[in-house]
């Protein structure tokens, strides 16, 4: 049993959904959120909305003033930078509900979002952590064929599909960020986020926040359920359209990878020279595989095969900058 953190989980039993929205200095993208929001069927349910501003520099915090009595939503500001330090804080300073709600400062709620998140919840009483769809909404213009390429759209625009039917997730998969909703008693023993993992304005570099949360839960017991009837909508911010920028988010995604455990751990453990020689090998071999993806007839396939090749990368450059710092040792 993992426990983390020795501060008692506060709880409103008189709220049947918290949901979480930590935000950066994105007040217009806020602004779409929230406005359709207002647009969500709540009758019946006792809902608060809990937006925490991560120390944001632009007018953030007017943004979610102006949605006072059109909303249930509660102000939390958080200095320290970090998504998962923001996150952190409201797991244990504010009342939580019954239902936890993660999502994204950037989504368009389907109108029976929370209702359906209710209704699988019931309908699962022996699960505690559950996933929902996530749609992708382009920006005007003509989207790069790469892009929407099945391989990419996951981990570089958080679309998430599992399927028409509920069903448990396999093995090492997880929820999506912007829709996946937990009862609140599987805080109850200490869990939180992972502060060294996710945005960070002043040092955006490993990824997976959620993921790294998702994962603590699965090794304490919890299996994960999918239902695609809690539906949320996802932008696409036009900039991640960039080959560059997304170039850079492959190699972020593949080093949150190491952090859920290293390869061959055990090997590692019996022969750490060895390992690390073969980390290095493989390093150099995606790096070959990166620059030959340039060979690729089309010029879609040549991006494809690229983040491919940066994000194992990025995994193996992880996995060797953790295998040497002793501190992070009970990460493997």
């Amino acid at each position: 049993m993992i426990t983390e953190n020795t501060k008692q989980l506060k709880v409103n039993d008189d709220l049947d959904i918290s949901v979480l929205i930590p935000t950066y200095n994105r007040k217009d993208i806020l602004n779409k959120t929230l406005q359709s929001m207002t647009q969500l069927d709540c009758d019946g349910l006792k809902v608060e909305i809990v937006i925490v501003d991560n120390n944001s520099c632009d007018e953030t915090k007017e943004v979610i003033a102006s949605f006072t009595g059109k909303l249930p939503i509660r102000y939390l500001f958080e200095a320290k930078a970090g998504k998962s330090c923001a996150l952190n804080r409201v797991l244990n300073e504010v009342r939580l509900g019954k239902i936890i709600v993660f999502t994204d400062d950037d989504i368009v709620p389907d109108k029976s979002w929370l209702r359906a998140i209710v209704a699988v919840s019931d309908r699962w009483p022996d699960y505690s952590v559950f996933g929902g769809k996530i749609d992708l909404i382009w920006p005007e213009g003509e989207v790069a064929g790469w892009a929407k390429s099945k391989a990419v759209q996951f981990w570089a625009f958080g679309h998430h599909d599992q399927g028409d039917s509920d069903t448990v997730y396999p093995e090492r998969k997880y929820p999506g960020g912007a829709n996946f909703w937990v009862r609140r008693k599987a805080f109850c023993q200490g869990i939180r986020f992972d502060e060294f993992a996710g945005p960070r304005p002043a040092n955006f570099k490993v990824m997976g926040a959620e993921t790294s949360l998702l994962h603590k839960l699965v090794l304490n017991g919890y299996e994960i359920m999918y239902s695609p009837d809690a539906v949320v909508g996802h932008y696409v911010q036009k900039q991640l359209l960039s080959e560059r920028n997304i170039k850079k988010r492959a190699f972020r995604w593949g080093r949150q990878m190491p952090h859920r455990g290293i390869c061959h751990r055990i090997f590692f453990e019996k022969h750490p020279l060895i390992w690390r020689f073969l980390r290095v090998i493989s390093l150099v071999r995606h790096a070959i595989k990166y620059a030959v993806a340039k060979t690729s007839f089309s010029h879609d396939m040549q991006v494809v095969r690229s983040l491919d090749s940066m994000t194992r990368m990025g995994y193996e450059f992880e996995s060797l900058k953790i295998s040497y710092e002793n501190t992070r040792g009970s990460k493997f």
